[in-house]
């Protein structure tokens, strides 16, 4: 950092440590501190808007207040950590994990075909029937909806995240 006359405030070493501060700071502002994964404010500010060849998968955790009543809140904090160890599973590392809303996930699935989100589905769901088959004392279900851009691209994430949730929404 300098001052109008070139002179340096912050030496080499400062610098490092204000570059250090503002990462560690926007990662604390982006991401959800109990699965650390993307939260809302990330999508809001740097996905919504994206006009992208992608799929939209949104994910909504069945019954969980359940959880937190039946077993407490520790139980509904390791079911949330559950499903996102099983989503980091199904997907690839270029796609986005984030926590929308208390028990909902969105994954946004980058350059991808409907067969491949098909294809990440119904890994999510062997890996949800081997978890609740692996004497899980607390099943883990869950609602899916999802979407992808049209041949012509002309759809934003929003867009693409308001037609899974639609989708969600006709499960109910």
């Amino acid at each position: 950092v300098h001052r109008l006359d070139n002179e340096n405030l912050i030496d080499n070493d400062g610098r490092r440590i204000l570059m250090d501060n503002l990462t560690g700071y926007k990662n604390e502002l982006y991401r959800d501190p109990l699965t650390g994964v993307y939260n809302r404010r990330y999508y809001e500010d740097n996905i919504k808007d994206l006009n992208e060849n992608s799929g939209v998968a949104m994910i909504d955790l069945d019954d969980f207040k359940l959880y937190n009543d039946s077993y407490g809140h520790n139980a509904g904090d390791m079911a949330l950590e559950t499903i996102v160890s099983a989503i980091k599973k199904c997907i690839r590392s270029s796609d986005k994990i984030i926590r929308f809303g208390g028990d909902e996930f969105m994954v946004v699935i980058y350059n991808t075909s409907k067969t491949e989100i098909e294809d990440i589905l119904k890994q999510l769901s062997r890996e949800k029937d081997r978890l609740n088959s692996s004497g899980n004392n607390m099943p883990i279900d869950y609602a899916c909806g999802w979407a992808i851009s049209d041949a012509d691209g002309e759809c934003t994430i929003q867009m693409l995240l308001d037609k899974a949730d639609y989708y969600i929404c006709l499960l109910y």
